[in-house]
């Protein structure tokens, strides 16, 4: 009978409550914290590079454009000196005014050629700096278009003039 006592004086087994999802551990404001910087880190990078490379793209579908009214019209006066336009504009984006400006003929090249890897403008010399101011001579002028689509190609940062 003692026995029948002792188990009538047990109670029920209480489960703790449900662990609940708020509040969060601190390890979860850490990482919300951290994705938040990386977030905000990548649209600020994409932004940038896409800041950074407009000018290029721009530059780029003109002198597609240039490439294909030269297709069309054969007009190497017209577009040799388009190319040499488009070439001056893009320097002065992407380099100080006081640096680029004033550059013509062989200084011109000098600067192309300096800030350029692996083009060189000596070549197309010729088509750069004399076919502009040529009216009866028809050349071609794809190694020049060719040479002015790699040197825009390679330019990374506009400056800030």
């Amino acid at each position: 009978m003692a026995k029948d006592q002792a188990l009538a004086q047990l109670k029920d087994i209480h489960l703790p409550d449900p662990i609940s999802w708020w509040p969060l551990a601190p390890g979860w404001y850490g990482l919300m914290v951290l994705s938040l910087f990386l977030i905000s880190g990548l649209v600020y990078f994409f932004h940038k590079k896409a800041v950074y490379s407009r000018p290029k793209k721009q530059a780029l579908q003109l002198l597609a454009t240039y490439k294909q009214t030269y297709e069309q019209e054969r007009n190497s006066q017209l577009t040799s000196s388009c190319v040499s336009e488009l070439l001056k504009r893009v320097a002065l984006v992407y380099y100080p005014r006081e640096q680029v400006a004033g550059l013509q003929g062989a200084a011109w090249l000098e600067f192309l050629n300096g800030t350029s890897k692996g083009i060189d403008f000596n070549s197309v010399a010729s088509m750069l700096l004399e076919s502009p101011f040529k009216t009866a001579e028809t050349i071609q002028l794809h190694p020049l278009i060719i040479k002015a689509e790699f040197w825009i190609k390679q330019r990374r940062k506009p400056c800030s003039n």
